[in-house]
């Protein structure tokens, strides 16, 4: 049930936000497109993963989940406030540092806090991933989507 739930107010929020980035602004200085593009592409995604948590919450049996409290929650759950500041750190570097750099801290960070298993493989693919993946999307933004990050 909290599956359902969950990914129901998930689908209204992802709409909420699809509507709002119609206001920004349309593409301008010769930009393929306009900035509403990626959150775009994002929230799309959002909203397919929503759709098929929805379904599964119907053909997979019911776990029932207490809530123990806030204190439980955070010692069962310590990553999910870490890595939200994770990403206020990222957020704030991304000034300061430009995008390829923050993100590949960031994704570093991030894969550090959230790999359990820590094989030679895994460890080579999330760095290979967390250094390509930035200067991939910057290449893409800058050749293909006439778009520069920051």
């Amino acid at each position: 049930m909290a599956d359902r739930v969950f990914a129901l107010v998930l689908m209204v929020l992802v709409a909420a936000f699809w509507t709002e980035s119609g206001q920004l602004p349309p593409a301008s200085g010769g930009a393929a497109v306009g900035p509403a593009f990626m959150p775009r592409v994002l929230l799309a995604a959002l909203f397919a993963l929503a759709v098929l948590m929805l379904i599964r919450s119907f053909t997979k049996a019911e776990d029932a989940v207490r809530f123990t409290g806030i204190a439980g929650f955070l010692r069962l759950h310590w990553r999910v406030p870490a890595l939200l500041a994770a990403i206020g750190a990222y957020i704030a570097l991304m000034d300061a540092l430009g995008f390829v750099l923050a993100s590949i801290i960031f994704l570093l960070g991030s894969f550090a806090l959230l790999i359990r298993e820590r094989t030679r493989g895994i460890l080579i693919a999330a760095l290979l991933l967390a250094v390509g993946l930035p200067f991939g999307l910057s290449w893409l933004f800058e050749t293909a989507l006439r778009t520069f990050l920051p």
